[in-house]
């Protein structure tokens, strides 16, 4: 029963994958591709528990999860330059200087190398099961710096955003924080707070585009630059 829950998120994840997809295709978004390839990295990491009865324990599975761990330490923090695109998308004036979108460029890279370097380097893995659900996880666990770093800048700037259609983001990203720090909280009820997440983003680009510099009747479909 747990390894169709799983089947369900990664499905879920699935179809947000696709129509992120198609949203960065048509706003000519490179913030909200950044979210889609977030989106896909879940639908593995999902779909991956939901198999592991099948595969079974051995060297396949524990190989197979591997990328799992780096898909949070390498692509969960594009979210934070996700962020401030989806600010700059909804006109707030400060996230448009260039010194911003740096200062969040570099903190999602700085994130990324601590990943590598302290959650990625040297892991080892031990099977372990949550229900029917078999996976491998990591035999020193530690804080995922990285993902809880990301879930917070995504509070702060949907907090920031309120009047700018971001309280999606922040209410997601909340859920997110709230459903991974519950204490003893099962895996699949975290993941699922990972789809508020998500949903929230996405709601967040239905958004208009807001008129560059405050100029009136200029709406348009890709992100201010």
């Amino acid at each position: 029963m747990v390894s169709l829950l799983f089947a369900a998120v990664a499905a879920i994840h699935a179809a947000l994958t696709g129509w992120l997809a198609r949203r960065a295709w048509t706003d000519r978004s490179p913030y909200l591709a950044l979210v889609a390839l977030v989106t896909l990295g879940l639908v593995y990491d999902n779909g991956i528990v939901a198999v592991g009865r099948l595969v079974g324990e051995g060297a396949l599975l524990e190989g197979l999860n591997h990328p799992r761990f780096l898909v949070h330490a390498l692509v969960t923090p594009l979210l934070i330059i996700a962020a401030v695109g989806l600010a700059r998308r909804a006109g707030a004036p400060w996230a448009r200087p260039r010194w911003v979108h740096g200062a969040f460029c570099a903190l999602a890279t700085a994130l990324i190398a601590y990943g590598l370097a302290f959650e990625v380097s040297g892991l080892e893995l031990a099977a372990g099961r949550e229900g029917d659900a078999l996976r491998y996880t990591a035999v020193e666990s530690s804080p995922p710096v990285p993902s809880i770093a990301a879930i917070l800048v995504l509070v702060l700037v949907g907090s920031a955003l309120l009047r700018r259609g971001g309280v999606w983001m922040g209410v997601g990203a909340a859920v997110m924080f709230a459903a991974a720090a519950a204490p003893a909280v099962p895996l699949v009820l975290a993941n699922l707070g990972e789809v508020a997440l998500i949903v929230g983003l996405c709601v967040t680009a239905t958004r208009p585009v807001a008129p560059e510099h405050g100029r009136p009747g200029r709406v348009r479909g890709n992100d201010p630059a």
